[in-house]
Parts: structure tokens; C-alpha cells; sequence
């Protein structure tokens, strides 16, 4: 696919005022992101993934997601899919024509032909006031019907919140009063400044490169050494616990982590549709972190890697494995991950 990477010029629709452009499915996202920055007048997407360096045509067919409660899935920007069939023909699906055939064309897990390109919808590109802040666990995650309030409030005070565990970030396996968790809140803003010069932005993605390289050193040794997992796992993460604030330009913001596609690992991932208030979260987080240290507590470090979670409004794709009837609905998205080899 590294051959159909054509960006068309982006087209105003002025009957709706908005902005759309053509893709071919060969297109990383870093080099749409590129394109359209430099476009007159800037552009981007409303939501993205962090993973900068895959390509559309698996990003948006697999129904992949960003982390927002103000926005949706990816596919949920598509206005128009070009898709080739066994016969060759060229078919062009939209939602105007057909809504239920363009939803299932859109996101189709790449069963009905060869995807050519998609058409997204973008705007004006936007800032994002970014937060980064390490509470405790339990500030959030003890029982859930305390925590469940709490943790509705502050993933709805944010347009993208996303959540990490920091596994082992205490001295010892029983030590689970100063667990904490790495959460990155990010917030439209017209009115802050960028705080980040390109030069800062290019630093920045520098020291990432050494840090990233330092950590698949790190875990190497933790899958040599399981033994070595929590002294290294504390070690790790405790360099970590700086808190910032930043505002960024919204591309800048989303993939906050340059190349960490590099870190090759085993991803799970499960969602489901959020409770009233949050309790099943809780719960569903809860029993991740308890599975990590049984484990632990054996000898066996399956989970090396932070957990992650994403909220996201429900979308619109019959497809998707966070559709919903309720256009209103959130769903949580929890990812678990662990470095290529692990065992067990």
C-alpha cells in the first residue's frame, strides 16, 4: 500500500461549511497530519488515533478510535468510500445513496474488495489545552459507587481523557496505597497560545527516541528477568511522574508519543458501553490491575505494559464493535498490553 499514498486537495462545501478530503488508503497518518497543517488555512482531524505511523486504509476499515466524548470513531468522519471488487469495478458509496450500504462499506474489515481511498470530513485546525497529572489509584478506582461519580466527572470535564496504570510504581508487590495512574486530559482552547516552539516539538520527539529505546532495553531485561520486573517496572515509571501543562496544536497533542509502534507488543483490546455512573469501569479496571498482581505474586508478569483506557462517544457504523442506537452512549475502550514473547 506504500503506493497509494495520494492526498487530493482539500474541498470547502459551502452549502454545509465544511471541509473534506480525498484520500488513498496508502496514507500514513503523520503525512496527512503534515499535509494538512500546511494547507490554507490549516486543517485537521476532529479526532485521530496516537499512532502516528499506520496507514488509513487499516485505521479506518478496522473502525479504530481516538479518545473522545465529544467525538467518535475515526470511520464516523468518512463522507465518501471508493472501494474495487472481484470484477474491477470501481464502487462509490456515500450516505446520501445508501446509508446502510455506506456504513458497512466504510468499516468493513476489508471483506468486500480493495479499499482505493476515503473521503474526510476535517476542520480548521484547533488547539488542545493538554494536562498530564499522576493521581492515586484508589483517588478514582476504589469501591464503585464512590469512585463511579468521580470518575464520570472527570472524564466528561475533558473533550479527550485517556487513562494508564502504571504497573509496579511501588516499591513491592503489596504495596498498593501509592499506585498511581497516568491520566492525560485534553481540552479545546481558542484563546491560550501554543506553549511549544517547532524546535521544542523536535527536542521533545528526540529525548522520546532515547526514552523509547531505554524502555525496550528495560523490558528486555524484565523478559530475561522476570524476577527484575517490579524493581524495573519501579524504576521505570517513577522517572516518569512529571506533571505538565501545554497547550498544542491538535495533531501534536494526539500523538503525544512519537514512534511508539516501534515497541513491538501484543495488544488487547475490549469495550463496552459505560454505566450511568462509571461503576462498571471501576469495576472492569479493577480486576485488570488484580489479575497484574496475582500474577505477580506467582512469579509471573504477563502485563508489563501499561493498561490503558479511552472513552469515546458511540458511533454510527453497524459495524463497529462500539455502535450504538443511542448516539448519546460512551463507551470505554481498555486496552492490555504486553512487550512481543512475554510469557504466558
Amino acid at each position: 500500500m506504500n503506493k497509494m499514498n495520494k492526498i487530493y486537495d482539500p474541498l470547502h462545501v459551502g452549502s454545509r461549511d465544511v471541509w473534506t478530503v480525498e484520500i488513498e488508503t496508502g496514507v500514513q497518518l503523520k503525512e496527512l497530519d503534515n499535509y494538512l497543517k500546511k494547507h490554507d488555512p490549516p486543517l485537521a482531524l476532529a479526532s485521530n488515533v496516537i499512532v502516528e505511523t499506520v496507514r488509513f486504509g487499516g485505521v479506518l476499515s478496522l473502525g479504530c478510535h481516538g479518545a473522545g466524548t465529544q467525538s467518535r470513531t475515526l470511520p464516523d468522519l468518512v463522507e465518501t468510500v471508493k472501494i474495487v471488487d472481484a470484477s474491477g469495478q470501481l464502487n462509490v458509496f456515500t450516505k446520501e445513496v445508501d446509508p446502510v450500504e455506506f456504513s458497512a462499506a466504510t468499516l468493513n474489515l476489508g471483506l468486500l474488495g480493495i479499499i482505493y481511498s476515503y473521503t474526510l470530513r476535517v476542520e480548521p485546525m484547533y488547539k488542545l489545552h493538554m494536562k498530564n497529572t499522576f493521581p492515586l489509584l484508589s483517588e478514582y478506582f476504589s469501591s464503585p459507587e464512590i469512585s463511579g461519580p468521580k470518575l464520570k466527572a472527570l472524564v466528561e470535564s475533558s473533550d479527550q481523557t485517556e487513562i494508564f496504570f502504571l504497573p509496579f510504581n511501588t516499591t513491592g508487590l503489596d504495596a498498593s496505597d501509592g499506585r498511581r495512574l497516568w491520566v492525560i486530559q485534553s481540552q479545546r482552547t481558542e484563546e491560550l497560545p501554543v506553549t511549544e516552539s517547532s524546535k521544542q516539538r523536535s527536542l521533545r520527539k528526540r529525548i522520546q527516541r532515547i526514552c523509547r529505546v531505554l524502555g525496550i532495553n528495560i523490558f528486555r531485561a524484565m523478559l530475561a528477568l522476570p524476577s527484575l520486573t517490579s524493581s524495573l517496572s519501579t524504576l521505570m515509571y517513577s522517572s516518569m511522574l512529571k506533571e505538565t501543562d501545554e497547550v498544542l496544536l491538535a495533531p501534536d497533542a494526539i500523538h503525544y508519543l512519537s514512534k511508539i509502534a516501534r515497541v513491538k507488543s501484543v495488544d488487547m483490546e475490549f469495550a463496552f458501553k459505560v454505566g450511568e455512573n462509571y461503576e462498571n469501569v471501576i469495576k472492569a479496571w479493577n480486576f485488570v490491575i488484580e489479575q497484574m498482581y496475582e500474577h505477580a505474586q506467582r512469579g509471573e508478569f504477563p502485563f508489563i505494559m501499561p493498561p490503558e483506557m479511552r472513552f469515546a462517544k458511540a458511533s454510527k457504523m453497524i459495524m463497529s464493535n462500539v455502535y450504538d442506537d443511542d448516539p448519546e452512549a460512551i463507551y470505554c475502550m481498555m486496552e492490555v498490553l504486553s512487550p512481543k514473547h512475554t510469557k504466558g
